[in-house]
């Protein structure tokens, strides 16, 4: 009988994504009220983004050759890591440089924990054990979307400094969740692995195909993150303020989270590269119908597509890499799922201030409009292609 590591693997989920919450979703309105300008808070997080995209494979190529429980032991040092970052910016005086580099540091190891712990689902899948990833990921979205709600009550009423300490008792949790997982046998861990496991400029050769589709993710990356980030200002001019962009986030995170409770489910029925290419075209409908949006109820209906469009994408990209890439090279392919994900959300960020501040809102969204219908394009087009 296969043994579940479900319940673990299940608070490892809604511990990362309740830290998430507070270092990644609150880090603009914490470094503000540090006294930081908007103009060097922008630099640091795309910053950090750029680090977790470049070190992301590094780290994941290190840990295909090593194989066996490396998975759980680097996961806990980033963690520790990353509290010792925020740790230290709360009880060290140091000078606002040192600060923002200090917290970059915090965020960057944190994000690199993203794909080894979509690495560990897969490594244990692999050894014998059962994990419901639907779930586990499900509950994740709605932990993300109370701790959110919770740490900016508390950011508004009690000030900044306690989503550090929030944090920093998340990532503990962190720390203890990755440490309980059991050990594997060397032979399941993979002692050939070493043997096996290719460099990166290799793995790009290995897998060429699957390297463009990662193209894919990235433009969808991007309009996710530019529409997603800005939207205040797709709902400002139709009437909508802060309250309607809090309102339209808690309704894609709902019925995001009811999809991956019953993601499973779905994927007896459809294929991960169908799942993909469904995910591409919900991205191409929302753009359109933000273009065309004429009123704060069509937002409202705008979020529901999140069942299929962010939904689908942020999951399957896990699966996609697991069935593309070879066992040896497992957590790389993890790694650049990520990392590709990671810059589009940096190019969507910085793309979207430049279009509202240079052109405006709606040339702003013909642009959404553009980078989903390439990003979908690219999906149909590599997808079903298979590597040599």
């Amino acid at each position: 009988m296969r043994k579940t590591l479900t319940f673990q693997y299940t608070f490892h989920q809604m511990a990362y994504w309740a830290t998430a919450a507070g270092v990644v979703s609150f880090a603009t309105a914490f470094l503000l009220q540090k006294g930081f300008a908007a103009s060097t808070v922008g630099i640091l997080l795309a910053s950090g983004n750029l680090l977790s995209c470049v070190f992301q494979p590094v780290l994941a190529a290190w840990a295909d050759r090593t194989g066996g429980n490396v998975l759980k032991w680097m996961t806990a040092a980033l963690t520790a890591v990353s509290a010792a970052c925020f740790a230290s910016i709360q009880l060290l005086p140091m000078p606002e440089s040192v600060f923002g580099f200090v917290y970059l540091l915090g965020i960057f190891t944190f994000d690199a924990m993203n794909p080894l712990l979509n690495a560990l689902n897969v490594s244990y899948m692999t050894s014998g054990y059962t994990i419901n990833y639907g779930l586990s990921r499900g509950l994740g979205s709605l932990a993300y979307a109370f701790a959110a709600l919770g740490i900016g009550k508390i950011m508004s009423r009690f000030g900044a400094s306690w989503m550090i300490w929030i944090s920093l008792g998340l990532l503990v949790f962190n720390a203890a969740m990755a440490l309980s997982y059991p050990s594997l046998r060397p032979l399941e861990g993979g002692e050939k692995r070493e043997n096996h496991s290719c460099s990166v400029p290799v793995f790009f050769r290995r897998y060429k195909w699957y390297c463009i589709s990662l193209f894919g993710v990235l433009l969808l990356g991007m309009f996710h993150a530019m529409t997603e980030n800005y939207l205040i200002e797709i709902v400002t001019p139709l009437g909508g303020d802060s309250g309607t962009v809090g309102v339209a986030l808690f309704i894609a995170t709902a019925i995001e989270a009811l999809v991956l409770v019953y993601l499973d489910k779905i994927r007896k029925f459809l294929s991960d590269n169908w799942l993909l290419k469904l995910a591409g075209l919900s991205f191409l409908l929302k753009s359109v119908l933000f273009l065309l949006a004429g009123n704060v109820m069509t937002i409202y209906a705008i979020q529901l597509l999140q069942a299929t469009s962010y939904t689908f994408l942020s999951p399957i990209q896990m699966y996609y890499a697991n069935n593309k890439v070879g066992a040896a090279d497992m957590v790389k392919g993890q790694a650049f799922s990520t990392a590709a994900y990671t810059l589009g959300c940096a190019a969507g960020n910085f793309a979207g201030g430049q279009f509202l501040s240079v052109f405006g809102v709606r040339i702003m969204l013909l642009a959404g409009v553009a980078m989903a219908a390439a990003g979908t394009l690219v999906f149909f087009l590599t997808v079903e292609k298979k590597d040599d």
